[in-house]
């Protein structure tokens, strides 16, 4: 846009913005107006070019001018009253102002150019005079309505654009909170799980395995290295994430050697399927904790991926449990883990009443921990 459609619009939203403004502008462009149609109309058609009737011309558009101002406080005073006693006064205000006029041009003609005995064609100047003052009244309401059509309509935009605005800003603070619960979530996972291996690595210095706790600390450090690039909210493949658990069972390894067994069933389709990440560390944590830990022989860990008929990816993560004893069958105090409540916790800032967690016996003795994301393509509450 050019520096002289600036100046344009700039004058142009000056003019519509401010009612006197406005006011003024359009009484100058339609008294002149009048003025000109006036000496078109009759002044040339009747070869009346002197002086005489060019001042006449002018004077009764500025005396028009004039007498329409006070119709302005007027029609202002009685803008809020009911319809028929408003319509009332517009009526009187119009026809005063019109008889007026014309009574003064018709004096003034006659005053100017020296014509007599016009009075008995009153009426003919009376009629153009009400024509006149009535276009002005039914304009000046005309643009007056416009005008509160408009700014009730800005008003409304403003209101809507504001709530709009709200929304996005709630909408914002609500997913501010969610990422801040899962990081808060996620890093939770992080002290807990140091605290246990740096207990495994003061176990093997006890016993004076050396190269064992070296190995357990270089591992513990790259499985954290590649835990931490994952951002908490957001979700990785399942393949990914088979891959971050296998590094901590790396680690595991280290401390439990031979007495312990891994076995991992993933379908093809479900390793392409988004997890939030590090979901699995925890409940294998949570086997190795209680059950392989606490048991002389070991034990064995399986971790099953598959896809529900529903769509929905169902993760097992499954434990052999510890040794029995007196042929008891294993018991497990349930809701007592950290990791466990901590994925539930995740699950339901991810994926609302979509995911879950239960909890079932395995069958290959100890405890198997389900759990389900919803199917691709589910809505996220993240």
């Amino acid at each position: 846009m050019n520096t002289s459609e600036d100046k344009f619009l700039s004058v142009y939203g000056r003019v519509l913005g401010n009612d006197n403004t406005l006011f003024w502008s359009l009484q100058a462009v339609g008294w002149t107006g009048i003025s000109l149609l006036t000496y078109l109309s009759l002044s040339v058609p009747y070869d009346q070019y002197e002086i005489a009737y060019l001042a006449h011309n002018i004077s009764q558009s500025a005396v028009g001018l004039l007498i329409s101002i006070p119709l302005r406080p007027v029609f202002r005073a009685i803008w809020n009253w009911k319809l028929p006693p408003r319509l009332a006064v517009v009526m009187i205000a119009t026809v005063i102002c019109a008889l007026l006029w014309a009574s003064i041009r018709l004096t003034l003609f006659m005053l100017m150019t020296g014509e007599r005995g016009l009075w008995p064609d009153f009426g003919g100047w009376l009629f153009p005079s009400m024509f006149v003052f009535f276009t002005w009244a039914a304009l000046y309401h005309g643009i007056k309505y416009y005008q509160l059509l408009q700014r009730e309509r800005e008003a409304f935009l403003r209101v809507e654009s504001l709530q709009r605005q709200e929304a996005l800003k709630l909408a914002q603070a609500e997913s501010d909170v969610r990422s801040a619960q899962l990081a808060l979530l996620r890093y939770q996972l992080n002290p807990h799980f140091l605290f246990n291996t740096l207990n495994s690595v003061n176990a093997l210095v006890a016993k004076g395995d050396a190269n064992g706790a070296t190995t357990m600390i270089s591992k513990l450090s790259e499985f954290f290295r590649h835990s931490l690039r994952a951002e908490p909210e957001r979700e990785v493949t399942l393949a990914e994430e088979i891959a971050t658990t296998e590094l901590y069972l790396d680690i595991e390894r280290t401390r439990f050697a031979d007495r312990l067994t891994v076995d991992i069933q993933i379908t093809d389709s479900a390793k392409s399927r988004l997890v939030p990440p590090m979901i699995l560390q925890p409940l294998v944590e949570n086997s190795l904790k209680h059950a392989i830990g606490v048991s002389e022989g070991g034990g064995h860990v399986r971790i099953v991926a598959s896809e529900a008929d529903s769509g929905a990816l169902q993760l097992r993560v499954e434990d052999s449990g510890p040794e029995e004893c007196d042929h008891q069958p294993y018991q497990r105090p349930l809701g007592a883990s950290v990791g466990l409540e901590n994925t539930r916790a995740r699950l339901q800032a991810f994926y609302g009443d979509g995911g879950r967690l239960t909890i079932e016996q395995a069958d290959i003795g100890g405890y198997s921990v389900l759990v389900e994301v919803p199917p691709a393509g589910a809505e996220s509450t993240v």
